[in-house]
């Protein structure tokens, strides 16, 4: 099998373009830094909270109005069992609280300079060879289909696409109001 990491030049300028847009944003957000990730986990600061939803809002409406346009293909699901899904979320987890970093904020916070990320960095790539190393022992239990293949809040729930994203704003609003309130009211203190 022959590995192509960079397809043309295009796709490869296009990337860095956007990744380094990417990382701006994460700059600009301030969750490239290590007080707001810890923060977020110690339930003090919002931020890192309310860029995911942000995110994940963006995201929805884009990609179903994409799709409505017939500018991309159906997207396809993860075919990942949620045991699998949920054990690879409570290892990202670990090593995000144990590092302060998530991948994309880790490499944004070396990226301005940050020198305590370096460790976590050699840590993803060690994780990363060790899974590569590994997967052909975890990849046919991985990518076995379980009762969620195909799932996503709106076929869960039996209503259209465009009410779960309603729902999904809905959300989006209310924890941007309620964590507002609190934090005038000093409830929340950020880090």
């Amino acid at each position: 099998m022959e590995l192509h990491l960079f397809s043309n030049a295009f796709t490869t300028l296009f990337a860095l373009a956007t990744g380094i847009f990417f990382g701006f944003l994460l700059r600009r957000a301030g969750v490239s830094r290590f007080d707001t990730i810890v923060g977020q986990l110690l339930l003090k600061d919002f931020t890192v909270m309310k860029v995911i939803l942000t995110a994940i809002v963006v995201g929805s409406l884009g990609i179903y109005s994409l799709e409505a346009l017939g500018m991309i293909p159906t997207f396809h699901l993860s075919e990942t069992p949620i045991l699998f899904s949920l054990l690879g979320g409570a290892i990202f987890g670990v090593g995000m609280s144990i590092a302060g970093y998530c991948p994309g904020t880790a490499i944004a916070s070396l990226a301005e300079g940050s020198k305590d990320m370096i460790f976590g960095l050699i840590g993803m790539i060690f994780g990363a060879f060790m899974f590569n190393e590994m997967s052909p022992i975890i990849l046919p239990y991985i990518n076995r289909r379980d009762f969620t293949f195909h799932e996503t809040i709106g076929s869960f729930f039996a209503v259209p696409h465009w009410i779960a994203i309603a729902g999904v704003v809905a959300i989006w609003i209310i924890f941007a109001l309620t964590v507002k309130i609190y934090e005038r009211k000093g409830k929340l203190i950020s880090v």
